[in-house]
């Protein structure tokens, strides 16, 4: 389970830093009007300018002057701002409250939502970080960071629910997360190994060949492994043999795959 997490973790980096390059901040234009506010007009300058500083990866400095237009007039752009300054600075707190606060003055505006989701996966908030991203999903169902990281979101839920032994819970969330996001091979290993607690090893074998075929890269041991479960449980010994030697392959699960096979011999 430590390596599953390490590898959540790894994945929570990844898609931060994906965050960053996809979210866009737009300058807010001057408008024209008979009695202009001057609180607006040095609100909007004050943003443009912490948006360049955002932009040029000054995130310190952009915090001070986003706080300053703010003070001057409340916005959800300059909230959304605000919170993607700390989240770039690792304040989670004080991003989740901008943020919040960016969502309650637009709740349509589908960054906002996709963000949060964003700070909430790297807490490890795993039920709050699914449903920030199913708001984005269902205002902008093509948000790519979105789907990318609600899968995310769920596999993190899925490995916490196995670490507390609530497999059935488990099992509920998996197929659901899998009838919106079947392209996630982490997705289909989490499921093989969830239906093998569950004692239902037809479905973890159809769920880990999933995983191989969807899975790119030479590591396959936790597949394959969790094949030879499958095939041991379903009292398919030949297969089960093959299964957990090409999983002993894989420098990570060679002594867990020996000791099933070693425990095989004779049958």
């Amino acid at each position: 389970m430590s390596n599953n997490q390490g590898g959540i973790q790894r994945m929570q980096r990844i898609f931060l830093s994906l965050l960053a390059g996809t979210l866009l901040v737009t300058t807010v234009a001057f408008t024209q009007s008979a009695a202009p506010d001057p609180n607006d007009i040095e609100a909007k300058k004050m943003f443009n300018e912490a948006n360049a500083l955002y932009k040029a990866g000054n995130y310190m400095a952009a915090i001070e002057k986003v706080k300053g237009a703010i003070g001057l007039q409340e916005d959800y752009r300059y909230s959304y701002l605000l919170g993607l300054c700390y989240k770039n600075t690792k304040q989670y707190d004080e991003a989740v409250k901008a943020l919040a606060a960016s969502a309650q003055q637009n709740p349509q505006f589908e960054g906002t939502h996709n963000a949060l989701g964003g700070v909430y996966l790297v807490q490890g908030n795993f039920d709050q970080a699914i449903e920030s991203f199913k708001r984005a999903l269902r205002l902008n169902p093509k948000l790519k960071p979105s789907q990318k990281g609600i899968s995310e979101a769920y596999l993190g839920k899925g490995q916490e629910l196995m670490k507390d032994g609530k497999y059935e819970l488990a099992g509920t969330l998996i197929d659901e997360a899998l009838e919106q996001h079947s392209d996630n091979p982490k997705l289909y290993l989490l499921a093989a190994r969830i239906y093998n607690r569950l004692e239902q090893p037809q479905k973890a074998l159809d769920a880990a060949n999933e995983a191989l075929k969807q899975k790119k890269g030479r590591s396959r041991g936790a597949e394959y492994f969790e094949i030879g479960v499958a095939y041991k449980k379903l009292n398919e010994i030949a297969k089960a043999r093959n299964a957990f030697a090409e999983a002993a392959k894989d420098p990570a699960y060679n002594r867990n795959a020996q000791y099933e096979l070693d425990g095989l011999r004779g049958k």
